[in-house]
């Protein structure tokens, strides 16, 4: 062992040292990646990346993830991908905000736009949930297609009704 490295522990005590860390992360068009942090809780980079997200708006995005690595452990072995989501223009408000994780046929608008979501039913197993909560419009389809296409009914009706994608119609209270 080194001489100037007697006494030192070379790895920290396993009370404090994560197992593993979530690690958030976006990519822009040019394919630049922009990490937004390595968290020692799922929760938490959860938080940080939806927080991110709600202003995707102003940047131009294509997908986030949100990775797993576990902690000493060398190459893909250590890497879990817990979500890749990717980013379409939303079939309600027509912004650039619509998030998609084709895995688990989940998709929400976000930031001040207007909160439209999609999910596989929890009840109901081969069925997709999808809402518009400024309406409290709820409704179920049978596929991911039947749902979008009733999210792009609702934004063919606002835009009929004189709304434009610049005029936020949302019921999240501003900051």
């Amino acid at each position: 062992m080194d001489e100037g490295l007697k006494g030192y522990h070379l790895t920290a005590p396993i009370m404090t040292a994560p197992s593993r860390v979530f690690v958030p992360s976006v990519t822009e068009e040019n394919g630049g990646a922009i990490g937004l942090g390595i968290f020692s809780t799922e929760e938490v980079a959860w938080k940080v990346l939806r927080r991110f997200l709600r202003k995707s708006h102003l940047m131009a995005l294509t997908r986030s993830d949100l990775v797993i690595w576990e902690v000493d452990r060398i190459g893909e072995e250590g890497m879990t991908v817990l979500s890749t989501m990717h980013c379409r223009d939303c079939p309600v408000c027509k912004r650039r905000t619509f998030w998609m994780d084709l895995d688990s046929y989940s998709a929400m608008c976000t930031g001040q736009s207007c909160e439209a979501w999609i999910e596989e039913s929890t009840i109901n197993r081969g069925k997709i949930d999808l809402g518009w909560p400024p309406t409290r419009f709820l409704k179920q389809t049978e596929t991911i297609e039947e749902a979008i296409a009733e999210l792009n009914e609702i934004g063919a009706q606002l835009e009929a009704a004189g709304r434009t994608p610049e005029s936020a119609f949302t019921s999240i209270p501003e900051e």
